[in-house]
């Protein structure tokens, strides 16, 4: 199995470098990228650049140059929904891109803001059992793993209303700039995509400052989290479940990105 996991900034891929204990490779678009072998699965990373232009072209030229069986968005993000902690690790079903619009923050959902993640095309007993061992490996390692929503745009999060805004028109649970773009170049490229972040900051007006401070800490937490998946089976128990997707299912990826 080879994973591409995308890794937006310097903070974060120096982190799952370190961790995985990965090699330096040069990557076509001459952006950092390193590979590595962990538990008898090949893993490469690339480091797109924040937002969704630089991750949407990295994660179309590491599928293209690496062939992965499955592509993870990592990283950290803002903390939505009522109660969030900081550390707390959110798996993401579904991604919204909420600025599509280009209006500032929308005041309703259109289809083409929904960008769905792997588990929404496996079978709902499969999505609950894998999410379910998920947050029981998050339990055994002393973190908080819930699956959830991110929402995905441009723009800094820091006000109590632009957070209350997001939370409760998509009901998301995390908010970031680069998801959407990674989702986009998965779907339209039939790779199966997944969302793993850490939340860093709660979207609040500290968000920049509680950033700052938290993101190494963050971000070692959350790659140690992931190796783990790798080393426990979760990602191959994923699949397996993958497998099992009907072949319909599967060729209708490009056309949820819907133009």
């Amino acid at each position: 199995m080879k994973l591409l996991i995308v890794c937006p900034i310097p903070i974060e891929f120096n982190a799952c470098r370190s961790v995985f204990s990965l090699k330096d490779i040069r990557a076509k678009t001459r952006c950092r990228a390193a590979r590595g072998t962990v538990q008898n699965t090949e893993v490469y990373i690339i480091e797109s650049g924040p937002a969704k232009a630089r991750s949407a072209a990295e994660t179309v030229s590491g599928i293209n140059q690496f062939e992965p069986d499955l592509v993870i968005d990592t990283g950290t993000c803002g903390g939505l929904s009522s109660g969030s902690l900081i550390g707390e690790i959110i798996i993401s079903e579904v991604c919204y891109e909420y600025d599509i619009s280009g209006s500032g923050f929308p005041r309703r959902i259109i289809p083409e803001m929904k960008l769905p993640s792997a588990f929404e095309f496996l079978s709902t007993n499969d999505k609950d059992r894998i999410l379910r061992k998920a947050a029981e490996f998050g339990r055994d390692m002393n973190y908080f793993v819930k699956s959830g929503i991110q929402a995905s745009g441009e723009y800094l999060v820091q006000s109590l209303a632009a957070k209350k805004n997001l939370h409760s028109l998509f009901h998301a649970d995390g908010c970031n700039w680069e998801t959407a773009g990674v989702f986009i170049a998965s779907l339209k490229n039939s790779v199966p995509p997944l969302s793993i972040r850490i939340v860093s900051d709660l979207g609040d007006e500290d968000a920049l400052k509680t950033f700052r401070k938290n993101a190494k800490k963050s971000s070692f937490e959350l790659y140690r989290f992931i190796e783990n998946l790798i080393i426990s089976g979760w990602f191959s128990d994923f699949m397996e479940s993958w497998r099992l997707v009907s072949s319909t299912k599967k060729e209708s990826m490009p056309d949820t990105v819907l133009p």
